[in-house]
């Protein structure tokens, strides 16, 4: 009885610590549109992959998953996708948005820039209805954070929209007015803001940099071992 009491703490044991090690593991989600997903000589990257490599090699990675994220996914797109708990097959088995985002240490969220930057750089840009555009934008994302919230308590990075309007100044002023939507939007629901107005455009270098800034951003309970 002595030996069986015995060989059953030492199972136990040995369940506390793999449960213990389990939770200091960052369970990653990546939501977004064509800054999350490009596609360069059929190879897909983006700056999670620099996040989901630096999880890795410090041995915090438990998942990684942007496999809800598709190129020209809109805010409406996503809040669809939750509500209807979009399912994913993989080589793992399937799996729910809705449990991606209940099982989450760490989402990040690129979204509609693509859509502003298409309107501004139209030969006649009629400017108040970029204005109106963007504040449509942060109503919806307004609703897209409230819903990911009844999910997920866990840390959520927007990133903010990078800035190609630097000597330009009706544009820049457009992009600062949508910039500061987003932060604000972020703010009231405690999320992460990775500001991106020092950028002027995406390349390998700059996914690197903006991945770095999300890391440097991410809780540190996160990286507690």
């Amino acid at each position: 009885m002595k030996k069986i009491l015995i060989i059953g703490l030492v199972f136990l044991s040995v369940f506390l610590i793999y449960l213990a090690n389990m939770d200091k593991k960052v369970y990653y989600v990546a939501l977004g549109d064509s800054l999350e997903r490009v596609y360069v000589d059929d190879e897909v990257y983006g700056y999670s992959h620099y996040i989901k490599k630096y999880l890795k090699d410090e041995g915090l990675l438990e998942r990684y998953s942007d496999d809800f994220a598709q190129v020209d996914t809109r805010i409406t797109d996503i809040i669809k996708d939750i509500n209807n708990n979009k399912k994913i097959k993989t080589n793992k088995g399937s799996f729910s948005l809705k449990n991606a985002l209940i099982k989450a240490d760490l989402i990040t969220v690129n979204i509609s820039f693509k859509d502003v930057y298409n309107k501004l750089n139209k030969k006649n840009v009629v400017y108040n209805e970029v204005y109106d555009y963007i504040d449509d934008l942060a109503y919806d994302l307004e609703s897209l954070f409230k819903l990911m919230r009844e999910y997920c308590k866990e840390d959520i990075v927007m990133i903010g929209p990078y800035n190609p309007f630097i000597d330009e100044t009706d544009k820049l002023d457009v992009y600062e007015y949508f910039n500061e939507k987003y932060k604000n939007v972020s703010r009231d629901y405690d999320i992460i803001y990775v500001d991106l107005s020092d950028i002027d455009e995406m390349n390998g270098y700059t996914y690197e940099v903006l991945a770095n800034r999300v890391i440097d951003k991410m809780s540190k309970s996160l990286f507690e071992t």
